[in-house]
């Protein structure tokens, strides 16, 4: 009988323990949020907060501030997990789904525009505390998130005309500061050549073939081709000569000290002054797109929360 009864004592005291270990799980990983049917643990919390609370907890405030900061991150990271609940609940309702060989894809180029083989790509991972899956479920999430916003909110951005031109216009400065210049050159040793070569492209001599007969440059051979410039990198006696030439215009020389300098516009690219060129069109339409997505993408989560039940307990 006290066999039996000693038996007895071991079993309950390993099913307290074993409880007690249950509960303090549960303490750990307790869900922190209810997003309609889904929930959010606060392991998940911790997970996606991790990268961020290292940085805080490297940082040199104050550990009051730093308890702050740490209070304002989660409550951030939370309902960034929130809206990502959501919009994959949505991706489901629509419909849609990202196949492996998206993943596989994006994976594949995330390794390549990273110089990175599978072996350091997981080298790189586990510093970080992912696992390889972990990182491809991100990827998918992202494909998705990607997808439903394509479908949701791109197709009520319309970027018009004129708010590219108003656009422009308040930002003028900025354009002109990328004007680049696309440049030939003809470069000779004194005033005589320089004569010579003046009157040839006065009398609509082709510049290229000026410049391989007459230039002393090292470019020669190529007719004076010297490439592209922004505009900012060239001296204050270059950005002079240039002023007011237009493409397929040439300067006056410029005296070199020892030589003197003809330059030959073959083109102007995002010019500052007069019509938007296309470039710098394209280059204004996805900043206004972006800007556009941003804003309808806050009013479609607005909605989409409001109509969900969304429980935080933080």
């Amino acid at each position: 009988m006290k066999k039996k009864r000693g038996i007895k004592v071991v079993i309950f005291v390993l099913a307290f323990f074993w409880a007690k270990n249950c509960l303090a799980q549960e303490v750990v990983d307790r869900i922190v949020a209810i997003v309609n049917d889904d929930i959010i643990t606060l392991s998940t919390l911790d997970t996606a907060a991790a990268q961020y609370r290292e940085n805080i907890e490297a940082s040199q405030e104050s550990s009051v501030r730093k308890k702050e900061v740490m209070a304002q991150m989660h409550t951030q990271v939370l309902n960034q997990l929130v809206e990502s609940s959501l919009v994959i609940q949505e991706a489901k309702r629509m419909g849609i789904a990202v196949d492996d060989i998206d993943v596989n894809d994006a994976v594949e180029n995330f390794k390549k525009e990273h110089s990175l083989d599978q072996e350091n790509l997981e080298r790189s991972l586990a510093a970080q505390g992912m696992t390889l899956e972990q990182y491809r479920g991100k990827i998918r999430e992202q494909i998705l998130q990607s997808m439903v916003f394509a479908r949701a909110v791109r197709s009520k951005i319309v970027v018009t005309d004129e708010e590219i031109k108003a656009y422009y216009n308040s930002h003028e400065q900025e354009f002109k500061a990328k004007k680049k210049y696309y440049l030939k050159n003809i470069i000779v040793k004194d005033s005589r050549d320089l004569s010579t070569v003046r009157e040839k492209l006065k009398n609509n001599g082709d510049f290229s073939q000026v410049a391989k007969d007459y230039s002393i440059g090292s470019n020669a051979a190529s007719g004076g081709e010297l490439g592209e410039f922004d505009i900012s990198s060239f001296s204050a006696v270059i950005k002079e000569a240039l002023k007011g030439v237009g493409k397929g215009q040439y300067t006056e020389p410029v005296d070199m000290g020892d030589s003197f300098q003809i330059l030959y516009v073959t083109d102007i690219i995002s010019q500052g002054q007069g019509t938007v060129r296309e470039d710098v069109e394209k280059q204004i339409h996805d900043i206004l797109f972006r800007e556009q997505g941003e804003v309808q993408f806050k009013k479609w989560m607005e909605n989409l929360k409001k109509s969900a039940h969304i429980k935080i307990m933080l």
